[in-house]
């Protein structure tokens, strides 16, 4: 017989899941055990209407937290099933298998799990050596998703200006933005939205989060920026929840394999809601699927402030409140 899991157990695997990013810092999943099988939940009651009108940010978020879930399980000495699910509530159902010796990679990600930071900050300019680079792109390909090194930077530039004055400019969006936006910091915060602490009044549009002070400059300053950068768009074969599940997995491994080598991160998806952007991406720079988010890494300049979380006790519903679908 499979041993369920313990209480001390259940607890490694919310931690886990708790340190996920997520849009906005929304934290938009929860955990449903009954005893050898977890399923995670999207809360679909979590929404910004004005950033991501189709949820697809929170199913990238939900897939960021199934990657730090199996990664948790696996640390605990556990195998896994994972089944993705294409609709209801339940995004992926987790089954705990027998005992099996974790692999030293699968630790080495699980204990960045604690690492991992949003960083919006700019970063050294010194480059990431070209054998971590390649790690990072081999940590996220996986079936259905491609992670690629964008080429045309004159062209992302040109779009990304275009898509952060459209931004800067949409109230809604911004009455939005600064209604996440959170005053506390560190993991002994509780709280969910975005620590006003992450934001760099010096960010750039690929920055993420634009904001009415956000900067933007010319198409050719800004691509010489660019270049200046780490970037990875990922790409999926699809545009289904379970495409978008799996991209989010894939980047926080990627995200992940960065941390366990002290670099910083942060994601940009804003743009790629607005009408015909994604297309316009797809065809300028000759992209192999359809665009989830942008990552950007390197090198922390200053230091990366955790973020603030809600209690770990949120993370389960009330008995009752939620049936399998």
């Amino acid at each position: 017989m499979i041993a369920a899991l313990t209480t001390e157990q259940l607890g490694v695997l919310a931690r886990a899941v708790s340190r996920a990013p997520s849009v906005h810092n929304s934290q938009p999943w929860q955990l449903l055990v009954r005893g050898t099988e977890v399923d995670l939940l999207e809360r679909r009651e979590v929404r910004l209407r004005r950033h991501d009108p189709s949820g697809r940010d929170r199913l990238l978020s939900c897939g960021a937290a199934l990657t730090n879930l199996e990664l948790a399980v696996h640390a605990l000495g556990r195998d896994c099933h994972v089944e993705p699910r294409a609709d209801g509530d339940v995004v992926a159902a987790v089954t705990l298998g027998r005992p099996r010796a974790t692999s030293s990679r699968d630790y080495l990600l699980y204990q960045a799990i604690g690492r991992r930071r949003s960083h919006r900050h700019r970063f050294f300019h010194n480059r990431v050596p070209t054998a971590v680079h390649r790690a990072l792109v081999a940590a996220g390909d996986t079936t259905g998703v491609h992670v690629v090194v964008p080429g045309r930077l004159d062209k992302l530039a040109e779009l990304l200006g275009f898509a952060t004055r459209v931004l800067r400019d949409d109230r809604g969006y911004q009455r939005e933005l600064e209604g996440w936006t959170a005053h506390a910091h560190g993991w002994d915060a509780h709280g969910d939205g975005i620590a006003e602490g992450a934001l760099s009044p010096e960010a750039l549009p690929v920055a993420g989060l634009v904001r009415t002070v956000t900067p933007v400059p010319d198409d050719a300053v800004l691509a010489d920026r660019l270049a200046a950068e780490n970037l990875l768009i990922f790409c999926t074969d699809g545009d289904t929840r379970t495409d978008h599940l799996a991209a989010g997995a894939a980047l926080q491994r990627v995200w992940l394999t960065a941390a366990a080598k002290a670099l910083v991160g942060s994601v940009l998806t804003q743009p790629l809601h607005l009408t015909g952007f994604r297309a316009r991406l797809v065809s300028e720079l000759a992209l192999p699927g359809v665009p989830q988010a942008i990552f950007r890494f390197g090198y922390p300049a200053v230091p990366a402030a955790p973020s603030p979380r809600l209690p770990l006790g949120e993370l389960f519903p009330p008995p009752g409140s939620r049936s399998r679908r």
